[in-house]
């Protein structure tokens, strides 16, 4: 009974991660909060750092940092119900890693935040938006490589449509990613928050059954 109720405290933890993610991003949004990228104009990123943002966006940044709390909370226990293994062992590297360069991100975003409305100047900003889309990129990277690891464990364990969804996602992202930086990668991303959905509700149910040949009692 105790290991049930472990596992699904897990699996709302994947379910929280990305409900936490989307909230902090809508919150920061009505903050003030800019997402001005690479392809951003000189003329938008100084419009973005002109005024300081407002209580709602350091609201929303907080909600993302709890997602991440969350997301590797899922990711290990994730590792762990599929088998674990060497490539339990690679998906959890890499959950780990796309938690530090996405709270990385998180951190430079908050600087440029912090910064706006008090005279940082339009090359300072768009270093720092530069240097943050550079982060952002690596966790699509690092997200891809741990769908990538986790997919045959969860093939192994018998999740075949775990298992296939997750390197099919894997695929599209990393096929995006250069073709459309801004605008198809980013929704390829949505992709992964959505697997990660999947995911959660999958592991908390039954094991799917296996069939195996049962072996004659011996006399």
């Amino acid at each position: 009974m105790t290991e049930r109720i472990h596992d699904r405290l897990f699996a709302a933890s994947g379910v929280a991660s990305v409900a936490l993610m989307l909230a902090g991003v809508v919150i920061g949004s009505t903050g003030g909060r800019q997402f001005v990228t690479v392809t951003s104009s000189p003329s938008d990123i100084a419009a973005a750092i002109a005024k300081p943002v407002g209580t709602a966006a350091w609201a929303g940044a907080y909600l993302e940092v709890l997602s991440f709390g969350c997301f590797l909370a899922f990711a290990m226990w994730a590792c762990t119900m599929l088998g674990g293994g060497l490539l339990g062992q690679i998906a959890r590297a890499a959950a780990t890693s796309y938690v530090a360069v996405s709270l990385a991100s998180l951190a430079v975003m908050d600087a440029l935040a912090y910064r706006s409305g008090h005279g940082i100047g339009l090359q300072l900003g768009t270093a720092l938006v530069t240097f943050n889309e550079a982060l952002f990129v690596m966790t699509w990277f690092l997200s891809a490589f741990f769908l990538l690891a986790v997919g045959p464990l969860a093939l192994q364990a018998g999740r075949r449509k775990l298992g296939w969804s997750a390197i099919a996602v894997a695929a599209i992202v990393l096929v995006l990613i250069p073709v459309s930086l801004d605008n198809l990668a980013q929704m390829a991303n949505l992709l992964w928050l959505l697997w990660i959905v999947a995911a959660s509700v999958a592991l908390a149910g039954r094991a799917p059954a296996r069939v195996g040949v049962v072996a004659p009692a011996r006399s």
